[in-house]
């Protein structure tokens, strides 16, 4: 720091300073590092660092720096100053194309999205689903910079070679291997951190851009779970190592390579953990080690137990039990009790005892769940139910998912449910808090808390999942988290306020709504809206969103299927402030709004306008709004869209794909859909289910036979063999709901499956769409607007004889040409974003070349592409999928006669 006082030197991220007005050398003071270069290399000379990579050495002499900065003048430094603001406009005009190749897009890719884009570059985002799709993509895209913030797969050699590629860890510099933050959390490390690393042949073994670090030891136990820990400290850690990186990359700045050999790298190579490494001893652990192994592997995979029910059992959410005396001569591993689904489990030879919240049996197909879900009814009958109250505060103390506490006139309303989902039962139990703070005379406001990582994220996709009846289920949780809110709604002699100490998502943002003001930290991200799960949504958010920020932000947010920072909430008006960068000290901030608001002359006018607007028009209103909700909702969780989504994200299935609404983030063209890799993919699906079903076929000792084409007669043919699906009967079914059951021999027309299996691989949810079908013939266009209406889109058929088609085209979220007419849908009428299915053909003969030209029914032109979000070429589209899918239905009438016959046989 003297350095840089002695020349006068403001530290800013991209001031330089030149040496001579022959610009020997410059310096660069960069997130606390001081560099000096040769304006003639890349290299720095020297760096004198503030981070935690302790000093950087470069082969430079420091007598050679000094040797130049004495020929400095005052006129160099006015020079210098005056090249310092034209370089800084330069700077900021270097905005990058970044592609994200990652797991899933979560919290980490989400926040670094959106502070990325926030900083002015272009980032598109893709699943990394193979080492082939990763290059394929990267080759496709051609991005100046691959950031992969979440990937525990092998960047391919042949990609990072020919891009440069930044892996995010989440570990110290010079930590490797997979388990990082597990073996952090299990050592019980007092400092950890992220480093943002060039990808390299060897895993997290490349150079350093950059590292951040961030204590653990100032954690409170209940917060050191390897998911707390993972959103709470290593995401604000890699943002601004991911932004520190970002503008090295820009600068030119070289990375550092990874040199055990320098004592300041504390990280190691760590292997894969293993069971035996973390496994529980309820005899000898007591109740803080048992938790911090459990810990260590919440949320993923687990810590895996063979002991306490019989069975192998992932365990979660491990909370220690201080108020509850334990008797005398308790052996270890008994089941002492249960508590709002969790279950208590002695140990340390009897003396301790922890709560297990949530379980999975170690089994295929198995998820996650409340714990006593997956205990035997008859064990479960045996435990003793070890009911709280609604004032006992958890920490540290014992399990207690739904607490308030006072503070003079202001009360706290926590709900700390796990992974932010509420049930029906949880969803009641907060009601039955807000019923009891409601009676609290000298309450006059209402902080609802939520919990640290997350305030909500609407109803419990797990145990609906798991329900015997998912219907009857989905119903009931939908209707308490609305009671929930209709509650918040209805205090009328109180103030409200929602505190978002973490992220909120679908229904949970609704609830923040509920209150009369909402502040979030500025490290909170909002996903407001439902359709990726096939949801119209519920939760009064017809009322409260547009209500807040209009009719055109509720729309545009509620359909975008994107997240949002709290800055830009707050421009729209979605919350009141951003109050802190943490959630630590958000709750003193929000004591002192509360207490404003108290001292406030304007609180009893505040009140009286409350109870003014709260009339029975207001609960005519509400009610209104909560009966179209639900009627949508009611068609929704009878949906197949509705039951494919839950599924997939309760087992956590990778998608054949990346979904639309992600794939189509930062590109100014259309996504092509690649016919013949879709097709590709389902023929060797029908394959695997040919080789299953006959090993049912010779299990039932029926003679083996493959599955032929069936001929196309219409309706002089039987309805069970008409997989073209074009008899008047195939017709028919699809006018009812798709979730209705439906005749076992009903099969769609070929090309119609394939465009709503293209549709349902892209993850587009039909919903609420404007679809356009140009196309009214009996094989495409009238069964697909059949298919399309019964899954809540809006549908307008047209022909070619159409008046207006154009103004029809244009108004579409959807648009399907299957006229067979050659450009009868131009280029231009394509909605900025709209879905464009192209399933017609044209043949054409050059007469002079003798050449043949196939044309589509949409003009695919350079401004088509720049308009469209995803669109089927014409060759290559919907053709080969549409052979698949007749396939597809010659496979399931197969399906249909053997499985009646095995079923028959094994009557016999």
């Amino acid at each position: 720091m003297s350095l840089c006082l002695k020349l006068r030197l403001i530290t800013s991220s991209r001031n330089r300073l030149l040496s001579t007005a022959q610009s020997l050398c410059y310096l660069n003071v960069h997130g606390g590092d001081l560099l000096l270069f040769e304006c003639s290399s890349k290299n720095p000379i020297c760096c004198i660092s503030g981070r935690t990579f302790s000093q950087y050495k470069f082969p430079q002499q420091q007598e050679q720096q000094r040797s130049l900065l004495q020929q400095m003048t005052e006129k160099d430094k006015l020079e210098e100053k005056v090249r310092q603001m034209q370089q800084q406009k330069e700077e900021f005009k270097k905005k990058l194309r970044i592609l994200f190749l990652t797991n899933a897009h979560n919290s980490m890719s989400q926040a670094a999205y959106l502070m990325l884009t926030e900083m002015g570059h272009i980032v598109m985002v893709e699943l990394a689903l193979s080492s082939e799709q990763m290059e394929q993509i990267a080759t496709e895209l051609k991005p100046e910079l691959i950031i992969c913030p979440f990937l525990t797969k092998v960047v391919p050699e042949s990609l990072h070679t020919k891009f440069k590629t930044m892996i995010v860890h989440p570990g110290i510099v010079g930590d490797r291997g997979i388990h990082s933050l597990d073996w952090a959390l299990m050592e019980g490390q007092k400092e950890w951190g992220v480093t943002v690393m060039e990808a390299a042949t060897e895993m997290d073994s490349g150079p350093i851009f950059a590292t951040e670090n961030f204590p653990l030891d100032t954690l409170l136990p209940s917060e050191l779970t390897k998911s707390k820990v993972y959103r709470n400290q290593v995401v604000p850690a890699a943002l601004k190592a991911i932004q520190r990186a970002v503008i090295n990359f820009i600068e030119q700045i070289e990375p550092i390579p990874l040199d055990y050999s320098d004592p300041s790298i504390k990280g190691t190579l760590k292997p894969t953990m293993k069971q035996s490494q973390c496994a529980i001893n309820w005899e000898e652990d007591d109740a803080r080690t048992v938790i911090r192994k459990i810990s260590s592997r919440d949320s993923n995979p687990g810590l895996l137990d063979s002991v306490l029910f019989g069975e192998r059992m992932y365990l979660y959410g491990a909370h220690i039990e201080n108020l509850i005396t334990i008797p005398p001569n308790t052996p270890s591993k008994q089941l002492l009790g249960q508590r709002d689904s969790a279950i208590l489990v002695s140990c340390n030879g009897g003396k301790e005892a922890v709560w297990i919240t949530h379980m999975k049996r170690a089994t295929n197909n198995s998820f996650k769940l409340p714990s006593t879900m997956l205990l035997e009814s008859d064990r479960l009958g045996t435990l003793p139910i070890l009911a709280t109250n609604f004032t006992t505060i958890p920490t540290n103390t014992t399990f207690n998912e739904v607490y308030y506490e006072q503070k003079g006139n202001v009360v706290y309303l926590h709900f700390t449910f796990y992974n932010g989902a509420m049930s029906t039962a949880q969803c009641q139990r907060l009601l039955q808090a807000l019923h009891e703070i409601t009676q609290i005379d000298s309450a006059k406001v209402i902080i609802l808390c939520g919990g640290s990582t997350y305030f909500s994220n609407g109803i419990h996709l797990n145990v609906i999942e798991a329900a015997k009846n998912q219907y009857n289920e989905s119903w009931a949780n939908i209707n308490a988290m609305n009671d929930i809110i209709l509650k918040i709604m209805s205090i009328t002699n109180k103030l409200t306020i929602s505190a978002l100490q973490g992220s909120a998502g679908a229904g949970g943002v609704m609830l923040t709504l509920a209150a009369d003001y909402i502040y979030a930290t500025a490290k909170t991200i909002l996903n407001p809206h439902y359709r990726t799960m096939g949801l119209f949504g519920s939760e009064y958010w017809t009322y409260n969103l547009p209500r807040r920020i209009g009719y055109t932000y509720a729309r545009e947010i509620t359909e975008a299927c994107q997240p949002i920072l709290p800055k830009k909430a707050k421009e729209i008006r979605l919350i009141n402030g951003v109050l802190t960068e943490t959630g630590n000290e958000m709750l003193e901030k929000i004591h002192d709004i509360a207490n404003l608001l108290l001292s406030s002359h304007k609180y009893d006018n505040l009140i009286k306008n409350k109870q003014k607007k709260c009339g029975t028009l207001f609960y005519d209103k509400l009610a209104a709004c909560r009966s179209t909700e639900l009627a949508k909702m009611t068609e929704n969780f009878q949906s197949a869209a509705y039951r494919t989504a839950r599924h997939a994200f309760v087992h956590k299935l990778s998608p054949f794909i990346t979904p639309w609404h992600i794939k189509r983030l930062g590109r100014n063209r259309a996504i092509r859909v690649d016919g013949n890799k879709i097709s590709s993919y389902f023929q060797t699906k029908i394959g695997l289910e040919i080789k299953s079903l006959h090993a049912s076929v010779i299990e039932a000792g029926l003679p083996r036979r493959l599955p032929g084409l069936a001929c196309l007669l219409v309706d002089t043919i039987c309805v069970e063999k008409d997989v073209d699906g074009l008899h008047s009967l195939q017709l028919a079914d699809l006018i009812s709901s798709p979730t209705s059951s439906s005749s076992s021999t009903s099969f769609i027309a070929c090309t119609v499956r394939g465009i709503l299996e293209i549709l349902q691989l892209y993850d587009v949810k039909l919903s609420g769409k404007v679809a356009c079908i140009v196309g009214a013939s009996k094989t495409v266009g009238l069964p697909l607007s059949l298919a399309l209406s019964s899954r809540g889109s809006t549908v307008t058929m047209c022909t070619v004889q159409t008046n207006d088609i154009q103004a029809k085209v244009e108004f579409a979220d959807l648009v399907i040409a299957c006229a067979g007419v050659a450009h009868v849908v131009k280029a231009d009428w394509i909605k900025p974003g709209a879905i464009v299915i192209d399933a017609g053909i044209t043949v054409l003969e050059d007469v002079a070349t003798g050449k043949i030209k196939i044309l589509g029914d949409v003009e695919q032109t350079d401004t088509f592409w720049q308009r469209a979000s995803l669109v089927t070429p014409v060759p290559g589209g919907v053709g080969p999928i549409t052979v698949a899918m007749l396939l597809q239905n010659t496979l399931d009438a197969y399906k249909v006669r053997v499985t009646k016959q095995i079923l028959e046989a094994k009557n016999q």
